[in-house]
């Protein structure tokens, strides 16, 4: 997976809990509903490692032994892997004194792609022309190919990711702030917390079969949980005391103040401004703030009835244009009949 894969699938997930629209406080709440949605999958899927069998398909003995070190989600892509290899032929093509080169096609099938399987012989390293395992970190199927016509039973260490593995997280502790990683000898931890799981469900599926061992296995997980509680206040007090004032912390976020932008052409208009309205202008008598427009202006009112009126008589025929002269020149008379 690249890292712009990385990030389209990171930008998918939380587009369906924040928004460009939502306040800080908005954004920040939702944003730890998603962080605390993610670990609860993480932790989903890491009960299911510890608990659950897989089925295998075939009698490999690297199957079975895979299927104890890798995660169910890793273990489903390699599997597939491993039963495609019986459908491809390994041939030798090209030997020197430092590489061997293999050709993996399928058995069946003509114009298929055909990948090359490259053989150290210094470090017995093999790579894929496909770049499966550089991506993925699995190998592909035409490697598995290669192991099987060797007859490798089991899949060698340097083709075995940690972080695939089930104990990955076994050997590192975080504190509650997210810092002071230490590193842990042993797997005691996974040890444990798998034999904590294996009571709690022996426990539960005991109880639930009466109510009184209900109602008993409930009381005793809420006192442990207090009780645990309790033990986790006095070992950060270090000594804990008898009276504790509780100490009141008041935090309100609130949305942050705009800003300029560098390059910005345009001044940035506060709130009163934006919801100020523009004032109306006239384009008749061409007053601003005025309630009337164009349409019903109280001066142009007289002058469209004047020409409605002139309009009228016209299409009447009643209405007369005559031309008088005089001493002061021609001038224009109007008459109605």
């Amino acid at each position: 997976m690249t890292s712009s894969q990385r990030a389209e699938i990171t930008h998918s997930f939380f587009k369906r809990y924040v928004s460009k629209g939502n306040t800080l406080l908005d954004f920040v709440t939702r944003f730890k509903r998603a962080l605390a949605r993610i670990r609860h999958n993480e932790l989903d899927k890491d009960h299911k490692d510890v608990n659950e069998r897989l089925n295998l398909k075939s009698m490999y003995p690297m199957e079975s032994t895979m299927s104890e070190l890798y995660t169910k989600e890793i273990f489903d892509m390699f599997q597939d892997e491993l039963f495609q290899n019986t459908a491809y032929k390994v041939i030798a093509t090209n030997e020197d004194e430092h590489r061997v080169v293999y050709a993996v096609h399928r058995i069946k099938g003509s114009g298929l792609r055909v990948r090359e399987v490259v053989v150290d012989k210094s470090s017995n390293y093999v790579r894929c022309s496909c770049k499966m395992f550089e991506c993925a970190g699995i190998p592909c199927r035409h490697m598995l190919s290669y192991f099987s016509r060797m007859q490798v039973d089991d899949l060698p260490n340097e083709y075995i990711l940690w972080r695939w593995t089930k104990s990955a997280k076994a050997m590192r502790v975080i504190d509650d702030l997210g810092s002071g990683m230490k590193e842990i000898c042993d797997k005691s931890l996974l040890a444990q917390r798998n034999r904590l799981f294996k009571l709690a469900s022996t426990l539960v599926e005991e109880a639930m079969i009466t109510e009184d061992g209900t109602k008993f296995v409930d009381e005793l997980l809420s006192s442990g949980i207090k009780k645990l509680c309790d033990m986790k206040k006095v070992s950060q007090d270090g000594q804990g005391s008898a009276i504790q004032v509780p100490i009141i912390r008041d935090h309100r976020l609130k949305d942050p103040l705009q800003v300029r932008a560098k390059g910005c052409g345009k001044r940035l208009k506060g709130g009163k401004e934006k919801a100020a309205k523009k004032a109306r202008r006239c384009n008749g008598c061409g007053l601003t703030g005025q309630s009337h427009d164009k349409r019903n202006c109280p001066k142009l009112l007289g002058t469209y009835k004047q020409r409605w009126i002139i309009g009228r008589e016209l299409r009447r025929g009643q209405f007369h244009i005559g031309m008088s002269f005089n001493i002061r020149g021609p001038s224009i008379i109007c008459r109605f009949q």
